[in-house]
């Protein structure tokens, strides 16, 4: 008969966390923490239940990786960002999924359509209680964001985008400074007829992008011509629709084009071959985001890179401090990025 030996010695309880002690009562983990860290929020007679069981359960705040809380964190993302999961905000997903993981949470994510916006749809990953705290990633309608606002008891957080009506925990790319660093790139290759693609007001990032553009050109004594500021989605921001919504400009053209994205870049690269001009040899583009390399033709895009990995990385260091009842440094965080020269921009004789 085959022996089964047992190792006896002194075997470690299992660590309590804030999750057993939630599942234990039927409540969320962001009241545990509200509770054990005295924030509001929180009834007295819950407050006092939750303190009973964490003492006799020998609870204690776990300050390293090892042992950590596990968290249900969901995120929120506009349909008309993703079209498939090869996309910008895709990628970005797939990345805070990555990371969150490794931090001992995981993610849920609700992808909200453009009837789910207008009509106000509260989002079912957070009706249904199953998240301690929820990431929106790019902008949402105005009124959606209030009725969030009206209705989400859930901590949330905001990535690549801000709201000033709205103050929440942001981490947002460069894009003031990735557009100026663009447009200056443009001028010392000798440009200075230059143009912009993106609606400006749709989004906060496209209006900081322009906002960049325009000081660069400010700069160097250039005033910006109505006509070469191209629109590439409607102002509500849905779905980039480059031959609904452009005017493209008559007689004189830029001789180059600042995009305010690199999929507004790749599109608007195929909008003007379709119309016989050739890139880089008759107008120079740039883009931003680093996302989309190259356009169907194979043109490199030069553009700005955003640093993703570091935009996760901060947003999710706050939510952990957040739901563990940690004070920490809240606000808005600008993660800059850099340069990417490729081979859509040709340099002008001077």
């Amino acid at each position: 008969m085959e022996k089964i030996l047992v190792r006896r010695g002194n075997i470690m309880p299992k660590k309590t966390t804030m999750s057993d002690i939630a599942a234990e009562l039927g409540i969320s983990t962001v009241t545990v923490s509200k509770a054990l860290s005295g924030q509001k929020g929180v009834s007295e007679e819950m407050r006092q239940k939750i303190m009973e069981i964490a003492e006799e359960r020998g609870y204690q705040k776990s300050f390293s990786s090892k042992g950590q809380d596990s968290f249900k964190i969901g995120v929120l993302i506009a349909g008309k960002y993703i079209g498939n999961i090869d996309s910008f905000y895709g990628h970005m997903y797939q990345i805070f999924s990555a990371k969150a993981g490794k931090m001992g949470s995981f993610t849920l994510l609700e992808i909200l359509s453009d009837a789910d916006e207008k009509n106000l749809v509260f989002p079912k990953l957070v009706g249904d209680g199953n998240v301690d705290a929820v990431v929106i990633m790019g902008a949402l309608r105005e009124d959606y964001l209030n009725m969030l606002d009206e209705k989400m008891e859930t901590p949330v957080f905001y990535m690549d985008f801000t709201d000033r009506k709205h103050i929440k925990d942001s981490v947002i790319s460069g894009s003031y400074y990735g557009a100026y660093i663009l447009t200056n790139y443009l001028l010392d290759k000798g440009h200075t007829d230059i143009g912009y693609v993106g609606t400006v007001l749709s989004t906060p990032s496209i209006t900081d992008r322009y906002l960049g553009y325009s000081r660069a050109l400010m700069e160097h004594g250039i005033d910006i011509d109505p006509k070469w500021v191209l629109k590439d989605r409607n102002i509500l921001n849905q779905a980039i629709d480059l031959e609904g919504c452009i005017e493209f400009p008559k007689g004189k053209l830029p001789t180059a084009f600042v995009c305010n994205c690199d999929l507004t870049a790749s599109m608007f690269i195929q909008y003007l071959k379709n119309k016989g001009y050739k890139v880089p040899e008759d107008i120079s583009i740039v883009g931003y985001d680093d996302f989309v390399y190259a356009d169907g033709s194979g043109v490199g895009i030069t553009t700005y890179k955003v640093d993703m990995d570091e935009m996760v990385r901060r947003t999710l260091k706050r939510i952990m401090h957040c739901l563990k009842g940690e004070k920490y440094r809240g606000g808005l965080s600008i993660v800059e990025g850099h340069l990417i020269e490729r081979d859509s921009v040709k340099a002008l004789s001077k």
